[in-house]
């Protein structure tokens, strides 16, 4: 008897079908956007701060990696940018903490969306209040950028989907792990193979400069977790 009295009121409470009642669709989108307005924005403007350090050059890694080497001195072009730009990566596995997986691969293609229409502004000047972008990179190497770091922060939030449980640090570790090998195996290659084969150093060194980062970067998340917990239904801690 209590066994369909359980079941009755499961009935009552979701309707005669046995249904949770949804929201309509128009609420639904609505409330994803409000959702990720804030961490779109925080990941545009990252990488507006990473294109602004490109020019703040990093020499403290000369002598341990090119000791005797001037001509291999990551100075010459590892700049404060390539220290910036995986802070995006926190920002998707904060987003993919609270809302889980579908949620962060939005928060991905909105990010990328939304920053390339404000690059393609500045460039043509759309609007005045827009900065100056500086020194242009070839398309090649911008569209090898952005298609690397779609793929690459698309297969970290997987990566955070099925590793996410009770030890904090394992999914956030290993999603920003991920998302930076992929990103730089892919970028490299697509941008520079075939020129001066010294790409193949530049790579090295940021993928261990981003690797780093991954381990740097638990911190904020640490101090974030507290604030930004799972919604109902995602795991982790």
């Amino acid at each position: 008897m209590t066994k369909y009295a359980s079941q009755f009121v499961a009935r009552d409470v979701t309707g005669m079908h046995g249904r949770q009642p949804r929201t309509h669709w128009a609420v639904r989108i609505g409330r994803a956007i409000l959702r990720l307005a804030v961490p779109v924005a925080a990941s545009v403007v990252t990488l507006a701060a990473a294109w602004d350090l490109r020019m703040v050059p990093i020499a403290a890694l000369n002598d341990t990696l090119a000791s005797g080497r001037p001509d291999l001195f990551p100075s010459l072009w590892l700049t404060a940018g390539h220290f910036m730009v995986p802070v995006i990566f926190l920002l998707t596995n904060l987003v993919n903490r609270r809302y889980g997986q579908d949620y962060a691969i939005a928060h991905v293609l909105s990010s990328w969306a939304l920053a390339s229409l404000i690059a393609i502004a500045a460039i043509n000047r759309l609007d005045p209040r827009l900065p100056a972008v500086g020194e242009l990179p070839e398309m090649r190497t911008a569209i090898a950028f952005v298609a690397a770091f779609v793929v690459a922060q698309t297969f970290g939030a997987f990566v955070f989907d099925r590793t996410r449980g009770v030890i904090w640090w394992h999914a956030p570790l290993y999603a920003a792990l991920a998302s930076t090998f992929l990103s730089m195996f892919i970028f490299y290659p697509a941008a520079f193979f075939g020129t001066d084969p010294i790409w193949i150093n530049h790579m090295a060194v940021d993928v261990g400069v981003k690797a780093a980062m991954s381990f740097v970067l638990l911190v904020p998340y640490f101090i974030l977790r507290p604030i930004i917990r799972p919604m109902p239904g995602f795991g982790g801690f």
